[in-house]
């Protein structure tokens, strides 16, 4: 197989697409528990707000990502992990501490867990207490996606070196979304994780029919159709077992984004698309605590979600989530650079 050091557009996109549809399925709940925490909102003020046609809609559209969308942030790791895949255990163990492992501490400890506490989520009375579960792996939130992003990096190389067939790589992986729950959970929910091997698998495999297909558009175009309507008809009647309608999910949105690269090539492939793709990891580090702060003014706030007070809701849980991750990620890094320029000096 070619490896390929060049920035590949259709996965910026993906990037982009996959930022977008994990903030829309964290964007309608209102009550979540979890062991050490949760929240339980109502807003009873905001019920003819929550029965229009629109917010009905939206939360439509959040029910049918939310089925999909993580399966899709391993399938779209193993396709980029296929452009330069990582051979020496060794140096993927701390190329992925660094990328993955890292952030997850420092956001965890300094970002989710403070936040989370603002919003009501967490008690601050036992925060020693969730301190410690976040640091063993029993109260990660939405963080949990990046150690068990690690263990699928970790244990595919280990299988490659075993043996490189696909068939083998796919069974095996297939083996492990079956039994998983089987598995020692070993540190940070391992057997939980080897859930998702399958779909950051099916994704490497992906890369190696790429560039076929972006040389065949009817062929591109065809396949879309298709996962419209199986996504559509799923979404209705509900036949697919999970692992298909959520392979379906996912295959739908690199078609998509394989029809906006054939159609678009040079705009899909412009300075700017880049550099959002590059505020990905950002938004997803970010977003969920955030919501978390949100719920907590609107809660105490309850007379803004009248009238235009819901539009400002829905724009605070969608696209003001993503533009206050943006900033404050922004907002971090030109801090870094200051502390390393004043270390210099």
């Amino acid at each position: 197989m070619p490896k390929q050091n060049a920035r590949i557009a259709l996965y910026d996109i993906i990037r982009i697409f996959a930022a977008i549809l994990v903030v829309l399925g964290h964007s309608t709940y209102l009550t979540i528990t979890t062991d050490h925490g949760g929240i339980n909102y109502t807003f009873e003020t905001a019920k003819t707000v929550f029965s229009s046609s629109f917010f009905k809609t939206w939360l439509y559209c959040s029910a049918w990502v939310y089925r999909f969308h993580i399966p899709l942030f391993f399938m779209l790791a193993g396709s980029v992990f296929a452009l330069r895949p990582e051979t020496k255990i060794t140096s993927l163990l701390i190329k992925k501490i660094r990328r993955l492992l890292v952030p997850f501490f420092l956001c965890g400890l300094f970002f989710m867990i403070p936040l989370k506490t603002m919003g009501g989520f967490f008690d601050k009375d036992k925060l020693p207490e969730i301190v410690i579960a976040f640091l063993t792996g029993h109260e990660s939130g939405h963080l949990w996606f990046l150690p068990a992003l690690f263990w699928c990096f970790t244990v595919f190389v280990l299988l490659r070196r075993i043996c490189q067939k696909p068939i083998f790589l796919i069974l095996t992986s297939l083996l492990f979304y079956l039994f998983h729950s089987d598995l020692p959970q070993v540190f940070f929910e391992f057997a939980f994780s080897m859930q998702y091997l399958i779909f950051f698998v099916f994704g490497f495999y992906f890369d190696r029919l790429r560039p076929a297909l972006m040389k065949k558009p009817k062929t591109a175009v065809c396949l879309l159709i298709a996962l419209t309507v199986l996504n559509a008809a799923d979404t209705r009647y509900h036949f697919l077992p999970p692992l298909f309608f959520m392979t379906a999910g996912a295959l739908l949105v690199y078609f998509l984004a394989l029809i906006c690269c054939i159609l678009f090539p040079r705009k899909t492939a412009a300075f700017f698309i880049q550099k959002a793709a590059d505020q990905t990891m950002t938004v997803y580090l970010l977003h969920d605590p955030l919501m978390i702060v949100i719920l907590a003014f609107f809660a105490a706030h309850q007379p803004l979600l009248q009238t235009a007070g819901g539009g400002l809701y829905f724009f605070c849980r969608t696209i003001g989530v993503v533009a206050l991750s943006i900033a404050i990620g922004l907002f971090i890094k030109k801090g870094k650079k200051y502390v390393r320029r004043s270390a210099h000096h």
